[in-house]
């Protein structure tokens, strides 16, 4: 092979690399199809469940099931808002540090999970005992009253919180 012919096909070589590079991602994007839009869960879209656990002690499990048609996330909110008692003056805590990597999406049939922590060993903290729970995904809704199934359980306001929504329950339980 001459030199020259090498150079032309070393050109061509670069050219076709240069037109990949710029006009791949364009196209790459070109056949995806458009990202549909997700809307935020609302209560009417979701059934709640509420459940004490034997692991961790002290831990109630929340369960939101999507009973809708469409696919939903909690980006409005992104845990449970809870009233434990209905002389509480602002929703229970959520836990630093359980936030997931991404928002919670539940196409239909499909749970979220936050965990409950109720009470600790040692506080001194002087407490409640409650069989319900009142829960809501969005400060514009009204809370939903949910009955704790092996409850009543016993609360201590000042050490209660609540995680953000999980996709499974056992990292809803970590905190």
């Amino acid at each position: 092979m001459s030199k020259k012919t090498v150079k032309v096909a070393v050109a061509s070589l670069i050219a076709a690399g240069a037109l990949a590079a710029t006009a791949g991602p364009a196209l790459a994007q070109a056949a995806q199809p458009a990202a549909s839009k997700i809307a935020p869960c609302t209560a009417s879209a979701l059934k709640f469940e509420a459940g004490t656990v034997s692991r961790p002690i002290n831990h109630v499990l929340i369960k939101a099931t999507n009973t809708s048609k469409k696919t939903c996330d909690f980006s409005a909110e992104t845990y449970p808002l809870l009233r434990l008692h209905k002389d509480q003056q602002a929703v229970t805590p959520v836990v630093d540090g359980s936030e997931p990597q991404a928002v919670v999406t539940v196409a239909p049939g499909e749970s979220a999970y936050a965990g409950l922590t109720l009470s600790a060993a040692d506080s001194s903290e002087k407490g409640f005992k409650t069989g319900k729970i009142e829960v809501a995904v969005d400060r514009d809704t009204a809370l939903k009253s949910v009955t704790v199934k092996g409850g009543p359980v016993f609360i201590q306001p000042g050490v209660a919180k609540v995680t953000y929504w999980q996709d499974n329950p056992a990292d809803a339980l970590l905190w």
